[in-house]
């Protein structure tokens, strides 16, 4: 082994499938490496790091004595501990080389050079050997691919590397082992959490077809032009070898999830898939998928072969918002279909992703949504999300040209802490507002969409709102909070409302 040392942190992410990926090619050229999960993800309950974990990484560090800290920071979201945790690294551990990766790091490399000694842009499965060389000195700075490094007072961006075009060269993501610590609720364990974990999550491909305005992977995709095809998939074998060398590892393995942006639709590739999966693994599998990728012949063989849960982004109803501010391409009609064919195909669990509250929506367009969940095939839950302004995207433009936002406003939005980035979205409650009476409204009725139960009861409610609107807004008052309408719809709406 060699004597550089190399630890990478892994924040808020006890899977991170990027660490490990490199934690595996430098273990392959004989690097000495650690892991250090800082944290797990809980959007629920999220926290900054407590003085405590922070004394037990330091205390880590400082005993491992490595070469190159290598820190992922893959959200905005977890920028305030990212800047923390570097400042105290540098501080007690200066002797170390402080690197940062991640998407954040990739789009925004000038600001995150204030806090990192080197940054590394894009995928770095093989740039990061050559980082490791040249910070042994065995190769110059500006041969290294990716990098970012300050030479006098300028910032050198060298050349971008061609994106990997063939997957199956890399090795498998690290698992397991005595040099993996989780650092999470005040104390460290040596061990790995995906050991323990009951499902294993993987990428059976990188890159998304797809260029949503909401989403870095189109600024990713400018980044890569001209450096070979942006979407790439592994070859089945492969696949299928990661997740058996996985389950020697993780004994109590019960599922999978494919990360993969969009899971694959190619005939020839889901057939060989399905033809093999059930057989040599055996186990209930997760996927993302669509609503122009979904296709009744592949669901269909999917399922038999184990498929589980499906989770389409619909992000809204409104063809409007879609197509102008999301950059969607897909109509109603076709996402309705897709719908179907899920339903009749019986997929176990069907998820739909919309993303409301936001200020490029009215309230026509809310009302838009929910005539579109009405249409929508049985049965399927709903995730809610809020709009994130994540730094770097065409979403962030939009807002300011249409004079929505400042870029002021959206660098205040980005900065707050992790506590409030998680908090309960806006649009369970209300303000006194005539309008913002009638997004609660619609975003409540949105959400009763899911419910079998409420098939019957929405139509009144939709019916009533138009026969006594504004005055019988009033209700809202005591009932707009999504969950309590949920609970109380049966009979005390009802009863409010003079329909029983």
């Amino acid at each position: 082994m060699k004597e550089f040392r190399v630890v990478l942190i892994g924040l808020y992410n006890s899977k991170a499938l990027g660490v490990r990926a490199l934690s595996s090619v430098l273990k392959a050229k004989g690097y000495t490496v650690s892991i250090i999960f800082f944290k797990d993800f809980n959007s629920l309950n999220a926290r900054e790091p407590s003085e405590a974990e922070y004394r037990l990484l330091l205390d880590k560090l400082i005993e491992i004595n490595p070469h190159m800290i290598g820190l992922s920071v893959m959200s905005s979201f977890y920028l305030s501990a990212a800047h923390e945790m570097s400042r105290r690294i540098k501080d007690n551990i200066p002797q170390a080389h402080l690197i940062w990766g991640g998407v954040y790091a990739t789009l925004f490399p000038k600001e995150s050079m204030e806090y990192c000694d080197y940054l590394m842009r894009g995928e770095c499965d093989e740039a990061i050997i050559d980082l490791a060389e040249a910070l042994e000195g065995k190769k110059d700075l500006s041969r290294v691919p990716n990098l970012c490094y300050r030479r006098s007072d300028e910032i050198v961006f060298n050349e971008m590397k061609h994106l990997q075009a063939t997957l199956d060269e890399l090795p498998f993501p690290d698992m397991g082992g005595s040099d993996m610590y989780h650092i999470s609720n005040g104390q460290l364990n040596t061990c790995d959490p995906q050991v323990s974990s009951i499902s294993y999550e993987m990428s059976a491909s990188r890159g998304c077809p797809y260029v949503c305005s909401y989403c870095s992977s189109l600024s990713l995709r400018r980044l890569y032009k001209g450096k070979g095809p942006f979407v790439r998939q592994r070859s089945v074998e492969s696949t299928l070898s990661e997740l058996k060398w996985a389950q020697r590892h993780v004994k109590n393995m019960r599922m999978v999830w494919f990360w993969d942006e969009i899971f694959a639709d190619e005939e020839e590739w889901v057939n060989e898939f399905v033809a093999r999966y059930k057989q040599e693994i055996g186990l209930p599998f997760n996927i993302w998928g669509h609503p122009l990728k979904i296709k009744r012949k592949t669901i269909e063989n999917l399922v038999k072969a184990g498929l589980h849960q499906v989770v389409v982004g619909i992000q809204h109803g409104s063809p409007r918002i879609r197509k102008e501010i999301y950059y969607r391409k897909e109509t109603n009609e076709q996402i309705i279909e897709m719908s179907r064919i899920l339903a009749e195909a019986k997929v176990p669990e069907v998820v739909y992703d919309l993303i409301l509250d936001s200020p490029f929506e009215t309230v026509n367009d809310l009302e838009e949504t929910y005539h579109l969940c009405m249409k929508l095939y049985k049965p399927y839950t709903l995730n809610l999300h809020g709009l994130s302004f994540l730094p770097g995207t065409d979403i962030e433009k939009l807002a300011v040209n249409q004079g929505l936002l400042t870029w002021e406003d959206l660098k205040k939005q980005q900065s707050k802490p992790i506590e409030e980035m998680y908090r309960t979205f806006s649009w369970w409650t209300h303000t006194g507002s005539q309008e913002d009476r009638e997004r609660a409204y619609w975003k409540n009725m949105i959400h009763l969409t899911q419910f079998g139960w409420a098939s019957a009861i929405l139509p009144l409610l939709e019916k009533e709102y138009f026969k006594r609107n504004p005055e019988s807004m009033n209700f809202l008052r005591t009932s707009a909070n999504g969950w309590n309408l949920m609970r109380r719809v049966n009979r005390k709406i009802l009863l409010k409302l003079g329909l029983t």
